[in-house]
């Protein structure tokens, strides 16, 4: 069965790291404060200030995947929303 879920993401410049989510690791455990991998087809549109909408494998599972980007006032990159479906 397939289930949705969602994570906030703020960026350091470098990386995407997740502050807030629903997603388990592969051992079960709350994915918070991991990091969205550079080779994440949706980390290289985040950098860029765009949404991706995708297929993507995050801890072991295959997901339909989108991600939107956060900025301040001033258009810097602060963050990241996730949804996707699993399963």
């Amino acid at each position: 069965m397939a289930s949705q879920e969602s994570t906030i993401f703020t960026y350091d410049g470098e990386d995407f790291v997740r502050t807030h989510t629903t997603l388990l690791t592969e051992d079960g455990k709350p994915a918070v404060n991991t990091k969205l991998d550079h080779d994440n087809p949706g980390y290289k549109a985040l950098t860029g200030k765009r949404s991706y909408s995708g297929q993507v494998t995050l801890f072991g599972k295959q997901c339909d995947a989108n991600y939107a980007p956060l900025t301040d006032d001033s258009g810097k990159l602060t963050g990241a929303l996730m949804v996707l479906l699993v399963g």
